[in-house]
């Protein structure tokens, strides 16, 4: 399968949410939409081996997008699967991001907003 891999934006890092992401794994879904980027595309059977590729390879897995540098995933990146379903990476483990609906139809930030 293939995974989507999220970072947070370099000119957003100074932002509060930027932080708690980062160090506690807690992403609000307005600041997912609006404060990250793709950058990269990871063949996978898994989340957790999305993440152990994204950290030590093999790099034939990883296909980066032009113009959007990627660091090792970490605490606070987002991982997208191929049915639009978020997981934010966690301390230990992931947890599946609200505005991912059960229809894998990616929710828009009006509609996580109200």
């Amino acid at each position: 399968m293939k995974f989507t891999v999220c970072q947070i934006r370099k000119d957003v890092k100074n932002d509060p949410r930027a932080f708690e992401a980062m160090i506690e794994g807690t992403v609000d879904p307005v600041f997912f939409l609006s404060a990250y980027d793709e950058v990269a595309e990871i063949e996978a059977n898994d989340l957790d081996e999305v993440f152990e590729i994204g950290n030590i390879g093999p790099d034939e897995k990883i296909r980066r997008f032009d113009f959007k540098p990627m660091h090792s995933i970490s605490v606070g990146d987002v991982i997208m699967t191929e049915t639009y379903e978020c997981y934010v990476v966690k301390g230990l483990g992931f947890e599946r991001l609200p505005m991912s609906s059960p229809n894998g139809r990616q929710w828009t930030a009006d509609e996580v907003a109200a």
